[in-house]
């Protein structure tokens, strides 16, 4: 899927353009000439927006009349040297100037998406909105696209920080019910006696305090979403009163008699292990088969450290779209996180960027400027990628000490050491495997072995 559908006659900006779009991780489309731009409008893809970049006046109001007949909703912005004042021609929804601000770019994509969602089309939506590429991620995409259309009842599991609600707002996002709320609730932060409240509401004079009528969240998420994040920490009282609204679909608010009937699609989500807690008693047998219609399971972000380079990115891009000044990470900088257990996971890693935006306005991000627990402490991060010609062997790694006070997975950490190790050998000879062989003391038979055991790919496939 496209989330723009670009018509350029210029070679050499329509590159331009595609360069813009990769650094904002957005996808584009690119057509130039009427009957490309034909074939593209005729596809099932669904393009939040088009840009038109044709300098003879004639063929783009061809090309405008064009995209309005084929899809009606989709809006055309003209690519310009300036950003024009005056009122744009039928049919345009506006100018885009050049060179392209990122800042004005990701405006206009949102602001068309929001509209595209209102449209005929709305049920289908962009593409998962889920930051990277490793094959871990994208089961999980497929996976959010399968259930997104269904009204099956969704259980996230992971740990803590590896974007349950992110994937939650996604489900909602692709979903038929994505014209209706979102309603989110943690469950852990809402003291157990008020939990019921929050959820189904009450009536005025129900408790002491409560002094109106007031809507739970049930009511408040009707015909969309209701995401319930830490149900593993919810109360057994609250479990069986939530039972029964997931089995006959209808509630009381509290101190109430009225009975409401319940349109909502419930998505769940627990870093703890349910079924252990089942076997404690603390949770209910019953209640975990009807959340577990459809169970996603979250990796940590160790297990997928190739998508860290671009969740860096994305946080860098989104602290300078917030009027922070803009940072840039060098490469000794990135490998070192990547090289990080980042036990809080992606919520760790964006944390860590906007405390570096602070700290660091406007400067680029070395090793030595990352926070002492997070810098790479091999000694092989001084040269830049494929600088060094050597093939002496890499000098053993001085391990840093490893907290394991709150568990670490032995296995995946000593993989992912493997794989950093041999990656940094690799980008260190020119990605020549014989060279980065002779630097590792291995045969070249075993680290070709070796690379394809951990999937390791060249940065030019």
């Amino acid at each position: 899927m496209s989330t723009a559908l670009l018509i350029a006659d210029d070679a050499a900006l329509a590159h331009k353009i595609q360069t813009v779009f990769e650094f904002i991780e957005h996808q584009l489309s690119h057509a130039g000439d009427v009957d490309s731009t034909l074939a593209s409008l005729r596809t099932d893809d669904d393009y939040v927006v088009t840009l038109l970049a044709v300098a003879d006046e004639a063929r783009r109001s061809e090309l405008v009349a064009l995209v309005n007949r084929h899809r009606p909703s989709l809006p055309v912005y003209l690519l310009g040297e300036e950003e024009a004042e005056s009122t744009p021609p039928r049919g345009v929804s506006g100018y885009l100037s050049l060179p392209v601000q990122y800042r004005r770019l990701l405006g206009i994509l949102r602001q068309s998406a929001q509209q595209g969602q209102r449209g005929p089309r709305a049920h289908k939506g962009p593409s998962v909105s889920l930051t990277g590429h490793s094959p871990q991620l994208k089961e999980i995409q497929a996976l959010v696209r399968h259930v997104a259309l269904t009204d099956a009842n969704v259980l996230l599991l992971g740990e803590s920080g590896t974007g349950k609600e992110v994937v939650a707002r996604t489900v909602h996002h692709l979903s038929l019910r994505n014209d209706h709320p979102f309603v989110a609730v943690n469950c852990g932060a809402i003291p157990p006696e008020l939990l019921e409240s929050e959820l189904f509401g009450h009536e005025k004079g129900a408790f002491t305090g409560a002094i109106s009528t007031r809507k739970g969240r049930f009511e408040l998420a009707e015909g969309g979403t209701l995401f319930l994040d830490e149900i593993g920490d919810m109360p057994l009282p609250m479990q069986v009163k939530l039972l029964r609204v997931l089995q006959e679909r209808c509630f009381e608010r509290v101190g109430g008699t009225k009975t409401i009937q319940s349109n909502v699609r419930l998505i769940a989500a627990t870093h703890q292990d349910l079924e252990n807690k089942i076997g404690e008693g603390k949770f209910r047998l019953d209640l975990y088969y009807r959340l577990n219609v459809f169970p996603i399971q979250l990796p940590a972000l160790r297990e997928r450290p190739s998508d860290i380079p671009q969740l860096i990115r994305e946080f860098a891009t989104r602290m300078e779209l917030e009027h922070k000044s803009p940072i840039v990470f060098e490469e000794s900088a990135i490998r070192a996180l990547a090289s990080h257990p980042l036990p809080g996971n992606v919520r760790e890693l964006e944390n860590l960027v906007e405390r570096l935006a602070i700290l660091y306005p406007g400067e680029t991000i070395t090793n030595g400027k990352l926070p002492e627990r997070y810098q790479l402490k091999h000694g092989i991060e001084g040269s830049a990628p494929g600088t060094n010609d050597s093939t002496e062997p890499l000098q053993p790694a001085a391990f840093t000490t490893v907290d394991v006070g709150s568990g670490i997975d032995l296995k995946q950490y000593l993989t992912d050491l493997e794989r950093n190790l041999i990656e940094s050998a690799l980008r260190n000879s020119d990605w020549v495997v014989a060279k980065a062989a002779k630097s590792l003391s291995l045969q070249r038979t075993t680290l070709v072995e070796k690379i394809k055991k951990l999937e390791i790919h060249s940065p030019s496939v």
